[in-house]
């Protein structure tokens, strides 16, 4: 089944069986980050280092300069800290996890991954720091996404609604 805009070979496929191509999906992940930066007023300046800051680089490049402290947390990382503070922590620290000043909050490491691929952007994701509960939340929401794609997106949305 095609991109339903370009009718080119899909390299990302939604839950809801929607496809799209590398040209499509880059556009779609600009768009998503975009509207993250501009929702919630992040700020946006170049920072190095990681694959995640080369890619909010990327497509802030042509956009006004704010200042402000920026973070490369995505959507992996964010939900198994939330998983984290309501076992483990206390759970007013969960107001921090609201998305202030994270453009890549509502992306997966594996868009990001793909996004970087279509747009040769060299490195990868780096997963450190992570102590034992956290490899075991983690661990338990990759045994949950077999069954349920969108459990990360669940997390962060209740989160969100609460």
């Amino acid at each position: 089944m095609p991109c339903k805009l370009c009718k080119s070979q899909p390299v990302w496929k939604f839950t809801n069986k929607r496809q799209l191509c590398a040209s499509c999906f880059a556009r779609h992940f600009e768009k998503k980050v975009r509207s993250t930066i501009r929702k919630y007023n992040i700020p946006i300046y170049n920072i190095g280092g990681s694959l995640k800051a080369r890619v909010i680089n990327n497509i802030t490049r042509d956009l006004p300069k704010r200042k402000g402290r920026l973070q490369v947390e995505n959507l992996d990382d964010i939900s198994s800290k939330i998983l984290y503070i309501i076992m483990y922590d206390n759970k007013d620290k969960l107001k921090k996890l609201l998305p202030h000043n994270q453009p890549l909050y509502f992306l997966s490491n594996k868009e990001i991954l793909l996004y970087a691929k279509i747009k040769k952007i060299k490195g990868k994701i780096e997963e450190k720091g992570k102590t034992g509960k956290m490899k075991e939340i983690d661990n338990f929401i990759k045994m949950i996404e077999q069954k349920n794609l969108d459990i990360r997106h669940n997390i962060i949305t209740a989160l969100l609604n609460s």
